[in-house]
């Protein structure tokens, strides 16, 4: 039969008050003040700390003695106190470690981090859909480009024996071979004539007072030759006579009459 939640309560505080009469009693009804008979303090001490391990003898001796069970009540109470005092250390031992150990903290709190961070990207990658496959035999879009990096054909001009011009003056034409160039992006060499100063130039193709190419370049010595690389696009040059004009910073000119060709020339430098 269960009791009621006020008969239980009632029960409880009948229970308390007759374990208080029975401690007051046991307290001060059996003195013993020569202490006759009675254990170690290291046995009373062993019941109140390990009560599975105490001597039954002692248990009985408290029955019948003041003082010790005094003394035992004491030591229970120093348990008590003892216990409250580990819990309250266990739960402020961390943040004591804490402050003695920043940087280990500080490591175990960035590794937590980074695991959150993995464990997120992992649970992200897991609910994406698959894409879909690439078709590697899908046509090319025509809005793309086939061949998008244009390739520069090596191609030479050897302009050492051409003379120099100076200001307006025109170049005689009349006993210079024209050299053929093909009409397609190259990469050229000009070898400048002996003594040529290095530094800027301005390159120009033009025919009948009309430029179709131009472009700046850097003239740089090379083994004793005086050089000067630059990348020429020719491919929209339409096919005919020109003249490649090559003119210093210092206002000299050399012009090379040219041939713009659809087809190759049979050999990478060309000699006017």
């Amino acid at each position: 039969m269960r009791l009621k939640f006020k008969d239980r309560r009632a029960f409880e505080r009948r229970g308390n008050d007759f374990l208080d009469f029975a401690r007051s009693y046991l307290s001060e009804a059996f003195p013993n003040p020569d202490r006759q008979g009675c254990p170690p303090d290291a046995a009373l001490r062993s019941l109140a700390f390990n009560p599975t391990e105490g001597e039954p003898a002692v248990t009985e001796h408290l029955a019948a003695c003041s003082p010790c069970f005094r003394r035992y009540g004491e030591l229970l109470t120093e348990l008590k106190a003892q216990r409250e005092q580990e819990k309250r250390f266990s739960l402020d031992r961390i943040p004591v470690w804490t402050k003695a150990h920043p940087v280990l903290a500080g490591a175990a709190a960035l590794c937590l981090l980074l695991i959150a961070i993995g464990v997120g990207f992992l649970l992200r990658g897991i609910r994406q859909p698959n894409t879909a496959p690439i078709d590697a035999h899908r046509k090319p879009n025509p809005t793309e480009p086939r061949n998008p990096a244009v390739a520069y054909l090596p191609f030479g001009l050897d302009l050492r024996t051409l003379s120099p011009i100076r200001g307006s003056e025109s170049p005689a034409t009349g006993t210079r071979r024209r050299v053929l160039v093909p009409s397609s992006p190259l990469h050229l060499t000009l070898t400048l004539p002996l003594a040529s100063p290095e530094g800027r130039y301005e390159l120009k193709l033009t025919a009948q007072d009309q430029t179709f190419w131009s472009k700046p370049a850097r003239a740089h010595l090379q083994k004793g030759k005086t050089l000067i690389e630059v990348d020429a696009d020719f491919a929209q040059i339409r096919a005919g006579n020109y003249s490649l004009e090559v003119r210093s910073s210092r206002g000299i000119r050399f012009v090379q009459m040219v041939s713009v060709q659809n087809a190759s020339p049979p050999s990478a430098e060309q000699k006017p």
